[in-house]
């Protein structure tokens, strides 16, 4: 959305621009400081539409945006007041566009939808509004132009006024800065990674701006902590990719470094052991010596949890067959004390039903009812989910970890560790029916996964390794089973309660959401307010490090 907004900025401005420039010369166009402040936006929200939010960008922009807010104050409390000429002036010509309209939208975009910058930088916008101050004052005081604002005239003034004039104006764009760029303090120095899972995106997806994985239809929950004080970041891992790789592609993303999927499993893998290069694009700026969490949803729970026991433990194999000198330091272990602690979110940890009801030939779907329109609408999640091999080998994708035996398989191989807290947030959309068969509640399911919970709440078999599905598995929230979500089968775990003692090294299952898959994330076309439940989590997990 900030891109799309200060799109409508960039057009805004060249309409105004195009407008005043009918009037007086571009020379003449740089002693205003409207001109200014409004050259200083159009430069800034291109950058934003080219480049991102970079924190350069993010700097110049605010700078722009309080220059921007200084403009209007000058214009309706100064300009206004001596010239009676609110039309001319507000809403017409260019003046509808550089005092009223760009004004608003840049400020509704910087604090609805852009990152906003530390309040350290408070003094840049004071400072070059005072240096255009002092610049005019001269510039009149020698007679070289007159004006271009009342205030400046320090012949007809003097000089005591006129400084006078100018602390006042540095006061209020003082005000103006503080304003723009206050939000809340820093709870915590906990930082607060979040993890996407199957088919999802993060901060480095172009469509994280407009659709943000976090907080869907209920708005950016990531921006939205970072606004409460609780610093949050958004990694972005391959949709399709293993729990291997994605943890690899996290690791490069919280060090600032390439990602090395490992010699070994590349090899094996059939894939380029190297990917993108983070070593100047960190997700986090200095991840060390501070404690951090992560957050996974779906399969970012295999995700975060395999990340921790490499960054902990390392890779036998990787050491083994690597030089040394290539070693990445991801696969060498003995890293990893900061990390407080691992959430997983509607989470397949122990596998899901979704996948291998589809390959037990002893159950027959064409028994179940599915009415025609969750049939077309589960179409649709299909194509988002399937895997189309890109040439690595079938066992290095997500659909393969979460088959039943393949994540018990990989949960052998994680570590619960004696010094990390675990909370695992289990979700169902289902309920038992009149019959007393386990069935999707379409109130709270999304269309796209009632087909396949309906089949996931009818299903009882054995995985192709002989893992028994019995009737404990059929309550899911249409792609997750509900015990599957919670603690790792033979984790030391705990059914959460209020006033817990919470203690490290337990697996403590929170209260089942009453949501379908996509319910803690915002719902992806029955909205649901998930904000309060962000806060929530971090504030119980801040009371941790106390």
């Amino acid at each position: 959305m900030a891109r799309v907004l200060n799109l409508i900025i960039v057009i805004m401005e060249v309409i105004g621009f195009s407008k005043s420039l009918k009037r007086r010369s571009l020379k003449d166009h740089l002693i205003y400081y409207t001109q200014i402040s409004n050259l200083f936006t159009f430069v800034s929200s291109l950058l934003i539409i080219l480049l991102g939010q970079k924190e350069f960008i993010e700097i110049f922009r605010y700078i722009s945006v309080c220059m921007l807010m200084m403009t209007v104050f000058v214009t309706v409390c100064i300009l206004v007041p001596i010239t009676k000429k609110p039309k001319e002036l507000l809403f017409s010509g260019s003046g509808l566009f550089h005092h009223l309209l760009i004004p608003i939208v840049s400020i509704l975009s910087y604090l609805l939808f852009e990152r906003r910058v530390d309040l350290i930088y408070a003094w840049i916008p004071v400072t070059v509004t005072l240096i255009y101050g002092i610049v005019m004052i001269l510039l009149n005081y020698r007679k070289k132009i007159d004006g271009p604002y009342p205030f400046f005239r320090i012949r007809e003034m003097g000089t005591k006024l006129t400084v006078i004039r100018m602390v006042c104006l540095m006061v209020v764009t003082g005000i103006i800065s503080v304003l723009v760029g206050y939000h809340k303090p820093m709870k915590t120095d906990i930082r607060f990674i979040y993890v996407h899972g199957l088919s999802g995106w993060g901060s480095y997806d172009l469509r994280y701006e407009f659709y943000p994985y976090w907080g869907l239809l209920d708005g950016d929950v990531v921006r939205y902590m970072n606004e409460q004080g609780y610093e949050s970041y958004a990694a972005s891992v391959d949709p399709k990719g293993s729990a291997w790789d994605r943890a690899c592609e996290l690791y490069a993303q919280l060090n600032g470094t390439r990602v090395d999927y490992g010699a070994a499993h590349s090899q094996k893998a059939g894939h380029d052991r190297y990917g993108r290069d983070y070593s100047k694009d960190p997700l986090v700026q200095d991840l060390n010596g501070s404690k951090y969490v992560l957050i996974g949803h779906s399969f970012g729970g295999a995700t975060v949890r395999l990340y921790s026991e490499l960054i902990r433990n390392g890779s036998a194999e990787e050491i083994d067959n690597t030089d040394p000198s290539e070693l990445s330091d991801f696969f060498k272990g003995g890293m990893g004390d900061d990390l407080l602690a691992i959430v997983t979110l509607a989470a397949p940890t122990n596998g899901t039903t979704a996948y291998d009801l589809y390959e037990d030939d002893t159950f027959d779907r064409s028994e179940i009812y599915i009415p025609e329109e969750y049939m077309k609408a589960s179409e649709n999640l299909s194509k988002a989910t399937k895997t189309e091999s890109d040439g690595r080998e079938d066992w290095d994708y997500a659909a393969f970890d979460m088959h039943i035996d393949n994540a018990l398989s990989l949960n052998e191989r994680i570590t619960t560790f004696d010094d990390v807290y675990y909370f695992a947030y289990p979700c169902s959309s289902t309920t038992v029916g009149e019959s007393g068969q386990t069935e999707p509640d379409p109130m709270i399911t999304e269309r796209t996964f009632m087909k396949g919970s309906t089949y996931m709440s009818r299903y009882t078999g054995y995985t192709k390794g002989g893992f028994r599905i019995d009737e404990t598995w059929q309550s899911n929230d249409g792609l997750v089973n509900e015990v599957s979500a919670r603690a790792p089968f033979g984790a030391l775990s705990k059914e959460f309660e209020d006033g817990d003692d919470l203690k490290p090294g337990v697996w403590y299952i929170m209260p089942v959401t009453k949501g379908d898959h996509m319910s803690l994330q915002g719902g992806l076309t029955k909205r649901v307010s998930v904000k309060p439940f962000y806060l929530e989590l971090a504030r119980l997990i801040s009371e941790l490090k106390d």
